[in-house]
């Protein structure tokens, strides 16, 4: 794989500004979600160099340069099961389920991320509430500021949904049980 030394230094970029939610390893296969202008997959064969993305390039991109410095830098997962071909992301978050707080700092750059591309709520709602149910395993209180200000700003965006108030109750009975372990 031959990227252009400005692909290169965009993709260490984004490697350093921590845009590179997971890798994921299985044989001579990368497979990752690096962050963008909207969330992208990447695979990348590390013999051949051939790859693919999903960003509008589709491959030998700054999101592939991305995934193979973090690779280089020994953040990725190996993977046993052939299974990650089809469902990377899947393998990616059963590595994560392992490492509570780890599997917390990517949702909460996901959930950050997300609260600027995701138009109907769905995704970031989703990801608040496994930001809770992390926060609630890790025991990282330091992290309930995160959500106020995604709850803040999901409030805005969404003022009319009934989600909205589910999530602020998710938010409270969290935030309470911590008060109460003081």
């Amino acid at each position: 794989m031959q990227l252009e030394e400005g692909t290169i230094k965009k993709g260490d970029r984004y490697y350093r500004r921590g845009k590179v939610l997971w890798v994921v390893k299985y044989g001579e296969r990368l497979f990752s979600k690096v962050l963008g202008t909207y969330p992208y997959y990447v695979e990348l064969d590390l013999k051949t160099g051939k790859n693919v993305c999903t960003c509008p390039l589709g491959g030998d991109c700054k999101h592939v340069a991305a995934t193979m410095k973090a690779y280089d830098s020994g953040a990725y997962f190996e993977a046993l099961s052939k299974s990650v071909e089809v469902f990377p992301e899947a393998t990616a978050m059963e590595f994560l389920s392992e490492v509570p707080e780890l599997a917390l700092d990517v949702t909460l750059k996901e959930l950050k991320f997300s609260l600027s591309t995701d138009e109907s709520g769905s995704e970031v709602a989703w990801l608040f509430r496994r930001a809770i149910k992390l926060i609630e395993k890790s025991g990282r209180e330091e992290a309930l500021h995160i959500l106020e200000e995604v709850l803040e700003e999901y409030k805005h965006v969404f003022p009319d949904y009934d989600l909205t108030i589910k999530l602020e109750k998710e938010l409270r009975a969290i935030e309470a049980s911590f008060q109460k372990a003081l």
